[in-house]
């Protein structure tokens, strides 16, 4: 505990102390004076989906298309700079999808001088602004990053997307980022509870508000019933360098934590603690881009002991051998092009798990994107997406159980076996 809180001390006392601060050697910060001023932008974005795969159920069939709104984001931010140049910043933003439960995303305080950038309040840290891989390439939704889950039935216990288990996502934290220095740029994030958000109260036993994504991606299938992490520290890095026509980003972040898991039948139970880390670059020439990625969540929120089971819903769970299988990994590769208005990409991420007795579950994800800017703040992009998803009994068999148990158990969801589809997506985007 006195490490803890001689830890949060210091990072404070950093924070206070850039008010005053000098620039570091090499950056020169603007003078003059801005008082606070209200700036509003955002983007939205609408998709309209194609979809044809194996596997129909859950509500993920028939030949219809399938339209939604599926990111929609209003930025609030009121930013002020002294005489020195010091920049301090509030932003708040506004998650303006239809029904999306919480309308307020992030909240958060900024103070940026001469010894770096200091974060307080819900947002995301470095194991998520500090990742270069192929989905920095990537157009249309994404990818493998993007937003196909909405249509298509991934196979039980694969992990999905190109998040680490353990991300925090926007839990209440405190971030530091250096200043660039020869290339080099770090960034370290202290996350009390990822459990935590907003003026939630202090609780390390329940973990209430936990949520599935993107901490427990691909894991655990019942939100509100999630492992969730104490004491979460994430680190990241950044080398860029320019030669002529040639410029490369180096990348790497990580991330370790107290993991544990609570409900009301076994109360808090410690999990095999968040130790995962992402790799990735991005290589370019001219307006040729290449891109590739590799993570590794080791066992991550898994249960330590076999047969772990709970029971507060209509069907206990019983995670069975889930112990002595691990979290799971992925690479990627990208390329990319832009000519003029239009940019062409192309990506692959290959995903393995092991889901407990040497049993896989894993994914293959092509993606093809066209992105074409004719106005200044509109895109238009069309995605082509071949997905297919492989897992194995055992794992079936537990998402069903995660479904029976969750807060809704009249859902007629059921776990997906083998899985591959053709997915095509047309959307636009504006922003301003």
């Amino acid at each position: 505990m006195i490490k803890t809180l001689s830890g949060t001390t210091a990072l404070v006392g950093l924070a206070m102390l850039a008010v005053g601060a000098a620039p570091a050697y090499g950056e020169t910060l603007t003078s003059g004076a801005i008082p606070p001023a209200l700036k509003i932008d955002g983007f939205t974005s609408v998709n309209a989906y194609f979809m044809n795969q194996q596997r129909r159920e859950n509500g993920k069939g028939g030949p219809q298309p399938h339209v939604g709104v599926d990111v929609s984001n209003l930025f609030f931010t009121i930013l002020g700079r002294s005489t020195s140049g010091i920049e301090y910043m509030y932003r708040v933003t506004m998650e303006t999808i239809p029904l999306s439960g919480s309308a307020i995303d992030q909240n958060y305080i900024q103070i940026k001088s001469g010894i770096g950038t200091f974060q307080v309040g819900d947002i995301v840290g470095p194991e998520d602004t500090m990742i270069w891989d192929a989905g920095k390439i990537i157009g249309g939704t994404g990818g493998f990053d993007g937003a196909y889950n909405a249509v298509y039935n991934m196979s039980a216990g694969v992990m999905r997307g190109n998040d680490i288990i353990g991300d925090t996502g926007n839990a209440t934290k405190l971030v530091y980022y250096s200043p660039e220095l020869m290339g080099w740029q770090l960034g370290v994030a202290y996350t009390p509870s990822t459990a935590h958000r907003g003026d939630g109260k202090l609780d390390n036993t329940t973990g209430k508000g936990v949520r599935k994504s993107p901490g427990n991606r691909g894991l655990y299938e019942i939100e509100g019933h999630q492992p969730f992490d104490l004491r979460n520290v994430a680190i990241g890095v950044t080398y860029k360098k320019e030669v002529g026509k040639w410029n490369i980003t180096l990348s790497g972040a990580g991330a370790v934590a107290k993991s544990y898991f609570y409900n009301s039948t076994t109360g808090r139970v410690p999990f095999q603690n968040t130790k995962a880390y992402q790799l990735g670059f991005v290589l370019g020439y001219g307006d040729l881009r290449f891109g590739g990625g590799y993570l590794n969540s080791g066992n991550s929120h898994l249960p330590r002991t076999y047969g772990f089971t709970y029971g507060d819903g209509t069907s206990p769970v019983n995670l069975s051998s889930m112990n002595n299988g691990n979290a799971g990994h992925a690479w990627n590769v990208g390329a990319g092009y832009t000519m003029g208005v239009y940019q062409f990409a192309a990506s692959y991420q290959r995903t393995n798990r092991n889901t407990g007795d040497s049993q896989k579950a894993g994914s293959d994800f092509y993606s093809a994107t066209v992105d074409v800017t004719p106005l200044q703040g509109l895109k238009i992009y069309t995605e082509v997406d071949y997905i297919r998803s492989r897992t194995n009994s055992k794992a079936i068999d537990r998402e069903r159980s995660f479904f029976a148990n969750g807060p809704d158990s009249t859902k007629a969801n059921v776990g997906i076996g083998n899985n591959s589809g053709l997915l095509g997506i047309i959307g636009t985007k504006i922003s301003f």
